[in-house]
């Protein structure tokens, strides 16, 4: 990684250090209220939800299309940086800004179940749930890379936020879900298993296919 790369990186953490911050501290609260209720989904999990999608709006929209339209980009390139190291070092920051708060959530929800009167069963779910958001932010990610159109933005985000209220119905209608979902022990059958691993795979699928387009644009700045 050159250094180029490295100070570009550390720029964009450092910009979104505040809301990574504010997210975990939103999130573990979210996962204590959780842990106040019996119910697989309830007040604590519809918040802890919504802080993560309030995240992937924030990160992308703030940290990859407000830069362009903004015309930073032009700035940037009076250092010797590439396309392709510019859309890596964007990439790379971003996701590890929203990696990191989702993953330490996602271990904060499983925590939450586990200490709380919500049935272990439902850990697949909720592993699954959080892969969807994973996808979802991957999504928005490829769309904020390539367009600064802000019907592109507008669509994305508002097929993103409903998406979730389907994606939770599809999840209490898979059969290992219906099977051992009250049950005190969680199963990772292989229907559950197969989604949660699809969905993330393709998340990054799309967000790889987005980032070569964006490296290859001619109209890149």
């Amino acid at each position: 990684m050159s250094t180029a790369v490295r100070h570009l990186i550390v720029k964009d953490l450092s910009l979104m250090r505040w809301w990574m911050v504010g997210t975990i501290g939103g999130g573990l609260v979210a996962a204590w209220l959780m842990t106040l209720s019996a119910q697989p989904i309830s007040a604590g999990g519809v918040l802890m939800l919504c802080t993560l999608i309030i995240l992937n709006i924030f990160m992308v929209m703030g940290g990859v299309v407000t830069e362009r339209k903004e015309h930073v980009t032009l700035f940037l390139f009076t250092f010797p940086v590439s396309r392709r190291q510019y859309v890596a070092a964007k990439v790379v920051a971003n996701a590890i800004a929203f990696g990191l708060p989702w993953l330490v959530l996602s271990l904060a929800v499983v925590a939450a179940i586990r200490l709380s009167a919500i049935p272990d069963g439902y850990l697949p779910l909720w592993t699954s749930l959080l892969g969807f958001v994973f996808f979802y932010y991957c999504v928005l990610l490829a769309v904020g890379l390539n367009t600064e159109a802000n019907g592109w933005h507008a669509t994305t985000i508002t097929i993103g936020n409903i998406s979730v209220n389907f994606f939770i119905m599809l999840l209490f209608g898979v059969p290992s879900v219906q099977r051992f979902g009250s049950g005190p022990t969680a199963v990772w059958a292989p229907d559950i298993l197969i989604l949660t691993v699809g969905e993330m795979a393709l998340g990054v699928i799309v967000l790889v296919v987005g980032a070569v387009t964006r490296a290859r644009r001619a109209d890149f700045i």
